[in-house]
C-alpha cells in the first residue's frame, strides 16, 4: 500500500504531472469527501438518492393534527364565549342571569383556564414545528443539538426556548442573516411571545370587568304610596262626616311653602309638547308621579316599576290679565303698602281653562318685594266670609283652573287653582320685554314717596292628583342631586331698600346647576329620561277614569258639585293649596271654617317673614323662601324657560317636599312589581345595555376613558394576540410541510437516534461521557471544548431510506457519518 502510494504523493508534489485521463471524475471525488468529511451548506440540499416522504398524518399524527386544529377551533369559540358576555344585554336571560348572580368573574376566569390549555398546546406544537424546520433546513449549534431535536418530541417551556433555542441560533450561527435562520427565529420569538401574552388571558379579559349596576330581576314587593280613600268616618279631629274622606290630618296652613329640601328626589315624568295658542304660555301636558321608596338609595337604583302610584296633574298654563278696578291697601299710617285688590279676568279663552265664577273675579293680594304669588279664591273648598278687620273680604267665587287630564269630560266638581303672579319694581319692570303674558297691575306709592310699577301674569293649574296603574322606568342609575348651593354675595351687590320693605333683604342667591335640567323641558325629540327624569307610562285603561267614590278608589273622588271640604283634597293638593287657616279657638265659630282657600299670597322671601308678625298680616300673606324666588328667576330666564314652568317648578319642589314627609305615614299599601339596579361585577356595557351604544361614555374598565368606550381593550388585546398566534400557526405549519421531510412530530426515538450516531467526529466520547453518573454537568461542555467543535454547526438531512447527521458549518467538526 506504501509503494503504491509514494508516487502518488510525488505527482502530487509536482514531481511529476498526471494525465488527465487518470484523473478521477468528479463523482468520484465528491463521493471520497463525502466519505471523509459529511459537510454540506447551511442549507443543505437533502440528498435525494431514495427521497420518500411519509404522509401527513404519519408526520405529524392524528391525535396531534386534532388537537393542532381543535386548539384553534376551541380558542375562536371561547373568544366567541366571552364577546357573548362582552356585548350581552339583559334582553338575553342566559346574559342577565350570570351577570345579576355575579358570576361574570367565574364565566371568564373557567373558559380562560382551558383557553390558555388550548393555545399552549397550538404553541407547543409550532415549537417542535419550528425545530424540525431548524434541524432540516437550518444550521443548529452542536452543543444544542439534543436539547433542539427533542423539542420536535417533546416541547420545551418558553424560558428553555429562549435559551437552549433562540439564543443559540443567534449567537453561534454565521448564517443568522441567511433568510432561512432569521425566519425561523423570527417565528419562534413571535409564537412564543404570543402564547406568552395569551397566558395572561384572564387577567387581561378581566381588566374589562367591573363593578357597575344592572338591572335586577323582577321582585313582587309591598309599598305603601297614600292615604286611603275612606267609607263614613271620624275625620282628623274625631268629627263624624257623613260623606267619604281622606283619612288624614292635614299640614299646618301653608307649611311646606316655608321648607325646602336639602336633595331632590327625581320623579317620573309623562308630557306631551302643548299646541301652540297664541296669548297662551303652557307647559304642555306634563303628569308627575313620586316614587314611593322612603329610602334615596332605592329610589336612585330604580329600574322598573309596575303597579300603583300617586300621579299629579303638573300642568301650567299661563296669559295676560284683564285687570279692573285696582286698588292699593295701606295700613293705619298710610305708609306701608302691603296688599292690592280688584277684579281680574282672562284674556284669551280656552277649553282647558275652567271658566272662572264670576268671570271678573275679586282678588285681594298680598304684594311684596319683588315677587309674590297670590291664590285667587275657591269657594269650591271650604266656606269664604271671614271678617277681618281692616279689609272687607271678597265674597264667595272660584277664580278659575285647568281641566284636569285624570277626568272624563262630564266630571261635575270645578278643580284646580288660579293664581296672579305679582312683581313690583321701581319704573318699567324687565318682566314686560318680550313676556305678551304680563300686563301692568297698576301702580302705587312705594316708601318716601317713590312710584313702583306692579305687573301680574294670571296662570292656571289643576291641582288634581290621584293614584293610577302605572310604568315608571329609567336606563341608567342616577344620585339624588343637591337641590341648591347657596353663595354670599359681596357687600356690594347686595340689593337694599326695596319699594316696600326697608330692610337688607338679600345676602346671597341659590343656583339650580343640577336641578334646573330636572325641572326644565326636554329637548325635542328626547323623552324625560334624557335630562335624569324617570319616563312615566299609564296602563292601558289611560289617565282619565269614571269618577268614583267606592272604598278604595283611585280618583277623582269628589263628584259633587256643592262645596268640598278640606279632607276630600288629596294631601298632595291640599300642601300645594295658599289658604288661610283660623287658629283653633276660633275654629267652629259662626264666620265659617276654619281654613279659607285662595285670595291668599306668599312672598317669595324669607325677610318678609318679618313683617308677619310686625304687621299682623298672616291672614292673607306670609313669607316663604329665597330659593323660591331665585329658583323662579332661574327657570323663568332660562332660554327654555318661561314663567309657566317658573310657577310649575315652586309647586313640584314643594308637592315633592310634601310627598316624602307624608310617606312613612301613608296607610294604602300596594303590591307592585319592582327592578333595580344592582352593583355586580360585569364585562358588559353600563347598565346593562350594548358595549358601544348610547352609554359608551360612562364606559369603565382598563382604558376606557381614551377610547371612549367604543371598544372593550383587554378583549381587543386578546382577540388580536390570538387571531396572530392563528395565523403564526398556518405559515409555521404550510413551512414544516413543505420544507421539512424527516421529522415525526410527537416521536422521542426517532429525535434521538437522527442525532445519537457515533461516526460523527468527537460525538462516540460525548455519548459515552453522557452515559455516565458521575460526569459532571458541564463535563459534556468542557469535553466539546477540548474536540474544538463547541461551535459546530450540524443539520440531519436523508440518506437513502434514513437520516444522517451532516456537517454544515461552523469550527471543527470533522468526522465521517
Amino acid at each position: 500500500m506504501e509503494e503504491k502510494s509514494k508516487p502518488v504523493a510525488e505527482e502530487l508534489m509536482g514531481e511529476k504531472p498526471i494525465p488527465e485521463e487518470e484523473l478521477p471524475s468528479k463523482s468520484q471525488v465528491e463521493s471520497s469527501v463525502s466519505a471523509t468529511k459529511p459537510e454540506s451548506p447551511p442549507n443543505g440540499e437533502a440528498n435525494t438518492e431514495t427521497n420518500i416522504t411519509a404522509s401527513v398524518a404519519n408526520r405529524i399524527g392524528s391525535l396531534s393534527s386534532l388537537l393542532f386544529l381543535g386548539s384553534s377551533l376551541f380558542a375562536i369559540g371561547c373568544m366567541g364565549w366571552f364577546a357573548f358576555l362582552w356585548w350581552g344585554t339583559v334582553d338575553n336571560s342566559l346574559w342577565h342571569a350570570i351577570i345579576i348572580r355575579d358570576w361574570a368573574v367565574r364565566a371568564i376566569s373557567l373558559p380562560s383556564s382551558v383557553f390558555r390549555m388550548a393555545v399552549t398546546l397550538q404553541a407547543s406544537q409550532c415549537l417542535s414545528m419550528l425545530a424540525a424546520l431548524a434541524i432540516e433546513k437550518s444550521i443548529v449549534p452542536l452543543p444544542n443539538l439534543a436539547s433542539i431535536s427533542m423539542m420536535r418530541a417533546t416541547p420545551p417551556s418558553s424560558t428553555e426556548t429562549l435559551l437552549n433555542f433562540i439564543y443559540p441560533l443567534i449567537r453561534n450561527t454565521p448564517g443568522i442573516r441567511q433568510l432561512s435562520t432569521l425566519s425561523i427565529v423570527s417565528l419562534t420569538s413571535l409564537i412564543v411571545l404570543t402564547s406568552s401574552i395569551l397566558g395572561f388571558t384572564s387577567t387581561i379579559l378581566l381588566s374589562d370587568v367591573v363593578v357597575q349596576p344592572i338591572p335586577s330581576e323582577s321582585m313582587e314587593v309591598n309599598v305603601t304610596i297614600d292615604y286611603k280613600w275612606n267609607e263614613n268616618g271620624a275625620g282628623p279631629d274625631e268629627i263624624i262626616y257623613e260623606a267619604r274622606d281622606f283619612r288624614y290630618t292635614p299640614a299646618q296652613a301653608n307649611s311646606y311653602w316655608k321648607t325646602g329640601p336639602a336633595n331632590f328626589p327625581a320623579f317620573a315624568e309623562y308630557f306631551v309638547e302643548a299646541p301652540v295658542v297664541p296669548g297662551i304660555v303652557d307647559t304642555g301636558t306634563t303628569l308627575r308621579s313620586f316614587i314611593p321608596f322612603s329610602n334615596a338609595d332605592d329610589r336612585s337604583r330604580l329600574r322598573h316599576y309596575k303597579g300603583k302610584a300617586v300621579v299629579w296633574d303638573a300642568r301650567v298654563v299661563c296669559q295676560k290679565p284683564q285687570i279692573s278696578g285696582f286698588r292699593v291697601y295701606t295700613d293705619d299710617s298710610g305708609n306701608v303698602d302691603l296688599a292690592i285688590g280688584g277684579t281680574v279676568r282672562k284674556t284669551v279663552s280656552s277649553d282647558m281653562i275652567q271658566n272662572a265664577q264670576p268671570e271678573a273675579t275679586t282678588f285681594f293680594c298680598g304684594i311684596s318685594d319683588p315677587i309674590s304669588i297670590c291664590q285667587l279664591p275657591n269657594s269650591n273648598i271650604g266656606s269664604v266670609g271671614i271678617h277681618l278687620e281692616y279689609y272687607d273680604w271678597p265674597p264667595l267665587a272660584y277664580g278659575g283652573g285647568l281641566k284636569s287630564e285624570f277626568s272624563t269630560a262630564d266630571r261635575k266638581t270645578r278643580n284646580g287653582a288660579a293664581y296672579l303672579i305679582l312683581n313690583q319694581t321701581f319704573g318699567q319692570s324687565s318682566f314686560l320685554d318680550e313676556n305678551p303674558e304680563w300686563a301692568v297691575i297698576g301702580n302705587a306709592d312705594g316708601n318716601h314717596g317713590v312710584e313702583i310699577t306692579i305687573v301680574g301674569t294670571l296662570c292656571y293649574t289643576p291641582l288634581d292628583v290621584v293614584d293610577r296603574d302605572v310604568e315608571i322606568s329609567r336606563a341608567q342609575t342616577q344620585p339624588e342631586t343637591e337641590f341648591a348651593s347657596y353663595q354670599v354675595l359681596p357687600e356690594y351687590e347686595r340689593a337694599f331698600d326695596g319699594p316696600f320693605v326697608g330692610i337688607n333683604s338679600v345676602k346671597g342667591t341659590y343656583t339650580f346647576e343640577k336641578v334646573l335640567p330636572l325641572l326644565l323641558p326636554s329637548e325635542p325629540n328626547k323623552g324625560p329620561e334624557s335630562r335624569g327624569v324617570f319616563n312615566l307610562l299609564p296602563s292601558e285603561a289611560g289617565w282619565a277614569t269614571p269618577e268614583s267614590e267606592a272604598v278604595g278608589s283611585d280618583g277623582p273622588w269628589p263628584s259633587r258639585t256643592n262645596l268640598t271640604r278640606p279632607d276630600q283634597l288629596h294631601f298632595l293638593a291640599d300642601a300645594l293649596h295658599l289658604k288661610y287657616r283660623k287658629p283653633f279657638a276660633l275654629q267652629f265659630e259662626e264666620e265659617g271654617n276654619y281654613e279659607i282657600y285662595g285670595n291668599f299670597s306668599v312672598s317669595l322671601s324669607e325677610a318678609f317673614s318679618q313683617l308677619e308678625v310686625a304687621y299682623g298680616i298672616g291672614s292673607y300673606i306670609i313669607g316663604g323662601k329665597d330659593w323660591q324666588q331665585d329658583l323662579f328667576r332661574a327657570v323663568k330666564d332660562h332660554p327654555k324657560g318661561n314663567v309657566a314652568l317658573a310657577l310649575q317648578s315652586i309647586l313640584t319642589v314643594i308637592a315633592s317636599n310634601a310627598y316624602y314627609n307624608n310617606i312613612q305615614l301613608l296607610p294604602r299599601q300596594e303590591t307592585v312589581s319592582v327592578i333595580s339596579f344592582q352593583n355586580v361585577s360585569s364585562p358588559g356595557g353600563p347598565y346593562g345595555t350594548r358595549r358601544g351604544g348610547e352609554y359608551a361614555l360612562e364606559q369603565q374598565g382598563l382604558f376606557s376613558n381614551r377610547v371612549k368606550g367604543r371598544f372593550p381593550v383587554g378583549y381587543s388585546i386578546v382577540a388580536s394576540v390570538l387571531g396572530f398566534q392563528i395565523i403564526l400557526a398556518a405559515v409555521i405549519l404550510v413551512r414544516f410541510l413543505r420544507e421539512t421531510t424527516l421529522t415525526r412530530i410527537g416521536d422521542p426515538w426517532q429525535a434521538l437516534a437522527q442525532i445519537a450516531t457515533e461516526e460523527f467526529e468527537g460525538l462516540e466520547t460525548i455519548l459515552e461521557l453522557s452515559k455516565r453518573v458521575d460526569t459532571d454537568r458541564e463535563a459534556v461542555t468542557k469535553e466539546m471544548k477540548s474536540l474544538g467543535v463547541d461551535e459546530t454547526l450540524v443539520g440531519v438531512e436523508q440518506h437513502d431510506r434514513s437520516a444522517k447527521l451532516i456537517h454544515r458549518g461552523g469550527r471543527g467538526g470533522a468526522g465521517a457519518a
